[in-house]
């Protein structure tokens, strides 16, 4: 009776033992380029009845190492995208604790590429951007980054669980301004791990220019009041910023007149030699639309203006 009761507490005692062992590695996650190499070590510890611990694996097995507490091991030539190494400890009931190893096998991009994007553009309109990805793995670690300038603007995550090398495809929505002409825009892709600092570095897709089209805008003004001596001579500045660079025409009625002259100007500043007073008006038109500012002149003599 004696001997059945010293048994049974041997059993919970050597179980406990088996369920309390604590199996730890370094580093805790493993990360390796297909075809590349890896070093790993397992460490058990609170740990009695040890017979022997050892790795299961198709790359770096050990096999049973009998009267030890820490085992290394090296994952050699990794060509297998679902390697899932294991840490086991053996006890002397036969029993085992086994422990998997976080294993991840990745390939960097084959090409990351940038479909050109719709030229010209129109400001304050939204445009679609694609950004192709070629042959990487894991797809549950990838994340795409998009750039306009030197900022990041928007950025995606692959929903995709495929531990094998895939091709992905991703598109976003930009709406270009008017200080978007000229900028560079261009996709980034990287495989994401934990922690970070284990993550290889991004690669880059081409850069495109984006081209702009704008309608004009005047940079002085839309309307002047001016005074001016008959005799003098002055100069209308109609200068307009868009893209495409915009063209000019320009009109007169005059107060002793009747009807509209039409100036033979194409320029942005009109020279006047002789001065009638009345109001001048300058279009400045491109291929986006189009507007008009008017000069008021006034003729000063002496004290007086008429």
């Amino acid at each position: 009776m004696m001997g059945s009761f010293i048994f049974f507490i041997l059993i919970l005692f050597t179980g406990k033992s088996a369920h309390s062992c604590q199996i730890k590695f370094n580093p805790p996650k493993v990360f390796v380029e297909y075809g590349g190499s890896a070093l790993a070590s397992c460490h058990v510890s609170q740990c009695n009845h040890v017979a022997g611990m050892g790795w299961e694996s198709t790359f770096g097995g050990t096999g049973l190492k009998e009267g030890i507490s820490t085992l290394n091991t090296t994952f050699d030539k990794v060509n297998d995208w679902n390697v899932e190494p294991r840490c086991f400890v053996s006890f002397l009931n036969d029993e085992q604790n086994i422990q998997k190893l976080p294993f991840t096998v990745y390939k960097l991009p084959d090409k990351v590429s940038m479909s050109k994007p719709k030229d010209p553009m129109r400001a304050n309109y939204s445009y679609d951007l694609q950004c192709d990805v070629k042959d990487v793995a894991p797809a549950n670690s990838l994340i795409i980054s998009w750039y306009k300038g030197n900022k990041m603007i928007h950025e995606q995550k692959s929903t995709r669980q495929d531990r094998s090398p895939v091709d992905e495809t991703f598109t976003t929505t930009l709406k270009v301004a008017v200080e978007d002409n000229g900028e560079e825009v261009w996709c980034e892709a990287r495989l994401k791990f934990v922690p970070e600092e284990q993550s290889p570095p991004p690669k880059r897709s081409e850069a495109h220019v984006l081209t702009v089209f704008y309608p004009p805008c005047f940079i002085k003004p839309q309307s002047e009041m001016l005074s001016i001596c008959t005799s003098s001579k002055s100069s209308l500045n109609c200068t307009a910023i868009g893209n495409p660079t915009p063209v000019y025409s320009w009109t007169f009625t005059g107060t002793t007149q009747e009807g509209i002259q039409e100036k033979n100007e194409t320029g942005p500043v009109l020279t006047l030699e002789s001065q009638l007073p009345g109001v001048y008006s300058c279009t400045a038109t491109n291929a986006v639309g189009k507007t008009t500012k008017y000069f008021h002149l006034i003729t000063v003599q002496g004290n007086n203006i008429s």
